[in-house]
């Protein structure tokens, strides 16, 4: 058993030469950005507009000259959102803007309708402010300016951002393939089959699903039984069609675990296959040519986790992207103490309104309703047996519950 930033040191030195079939030599592809989610974008993407394109007003009010501050003006006429602009100031004049619109050319402010009254062609300004409430062309973003660099993931905002910038197309690396399989003569794919010993796939959604969500293309769900040629047999298939092969369960050393001896018959190399982490321990780690496997262990909790934490950064490795996860710095809401200190732990836990970060009840790891309720991990260094309300800790946020404000 190992600790986990050895591990982690493992899988960055193993794959820092690995690139996927491809990647860094031209072979990309070019994707509707829309249609682009969760690649990685293999060359720096700059706007094709101005944004704002024009000044616009920040608000509904009334468009006047630089430095024309008077008491009433003479009303020009209207502009709403999406029309051009074809009234010219003059001193004394106003021009009625939607927010949206693009104002006058000279127009220093927009003076809000709230505070103004409009009356037989005039408008009467009960009170000047002096806020502009225009928005200036190019003061977000310049035409040719940077809005991704190369080998950024395209997320949902980084697409966003690159609709508005006028990009709608982007170069991106090829979807990297994941095949999952789920290991064990314990586990059927329909209630129907439930019986006594018998529990649902659920790994085999689970992994498929987070693979999909970061953009991955899942090539295919297999099970495979409790023997030693059919776990070899899968592992192959596996093999074949994806650059990333995620099993669960069967990697630990018991009687009818074959994850491990297919592996050596399959000429993969095993770099790890404990991880002194909770959950998670039976954690394997195995690579060949430029595909990668992971065998993670049977419990979901501890498949969710390590899939985070390992499978996410061995895929930015080999495409050369920023990692998924990140780690941040909270302040613990309540006491935490375990009974063991000899792991790095990973405890279910939950954002409080207040900003701080509080455990969720959780039986283990095979309590994976529990995850509903939590946001991401509080993070427990191998060492340490207790932490106190008050105490900064380290925090993986993974989204498992669905966040609002309100």
């Amino acid at each position: 058993m190992i600790p986990l930033e050895e591990a982690l040191e493992i899988v960055d030195r193993t794959l820092a030469q690995v690139r996927l079939p491809g990647e860094g030599k031209g072979e990309g592809e070019t994707l509707p950005v829309r249609q682009a989610l969760g690649r990685t974008v293999l060359a720096e993407v700059t706007s094709r507009l101005d944004l704002p394109p024009f000044d616009k007003s920040a608000m509904d009010g009334y468009a006047v000259l630089e430095g024309d501050e008077r008491d009433e003006y003479a009303l020009l006429g209207t502009v709403a959102a999406g029309d051009a602009c074809d009234f010219r100031l003059v001193p004394g004049s106003a021009v009625k803007v939607m927010t949206g619109a693009p104002v006058p050319e000279g127009a220093g402010r927009v003076i809000m309708v709230e505070k103004a009254q409009e009356r037989d062609g005039k408008v009467r300004v009960h009170r000047h402010d002096g806020a502009p409430n225009i928005c200036r062309k190019a003061e977000d973003v310049h035409r040719g300016e940077r809005i991704l660099s190369a080998l950024s993931t395209l997320g949902i905002l980084e697409m966003a951002n690159l609709v508005s910038c006028g990009v709608m197309e982007v170069r991106v690396n090829r979807a990297v393939r994941v095949a999952v399989i789920s290991t064990g003569d314990e586990i059927v794919d329909s209630p129907d089959r439930i019986a006594p010993g018998k529990i649902m796939n659920v790994n085999g959604p689970l992994l498929a699903g987070l693979a999909r969500k970061f953009g991955f293309e899942v090539t295919g769900e297999q099970l495979a039984p409790d023997e030693p040629d059919a776990t070899l047999s899968a592992i192959r298939s596996a093999l074949e069609q994806a650059d990333v092969v995620i099993a669960s369960g069967g990697v630990s050393v018991g009687e009818y675990d074959f994850v491990l001896d297919a592996l050596a018959r399959a000429g993969l190399t095993v770099h790890f296959s404990r991880v002194a982490t909770k959950p998670g321990k039976p954690t394997v780690f195995a690579s060949g040519g430029s595909s990668v496997f992971f065998g993670l262990p049977g419990n979901p909790v501890s498949a969710y986790v390590m899939f985070h934490v390992f499978v996410l950064r061995a895929v930015a490795r080999m495409t050369g992207a920023d990692l998924f996860t990140r780690r941040v710095t909270l302040t613990l809401a309540r006491d935490f103490s375990r009974r063991k200190a000899g792991r790095f732990e990973f405890v279910p836990s939950r954002l409080t309104a207040e900003g701080t970060l509080e455990p969720v009840s959780y039986h283990g790891s095979a309590h994976l309703s529990a995850l509903m309720n939590a946001d991401g991990f509080l993070l427990v260094p191998d060492g340490v047996k207790a932490l106190k309300a008050g105490d900064r800790v380290g925090f993986m946020p993974t989204g498992g519950r669905g966040l609002s404000a309100w």
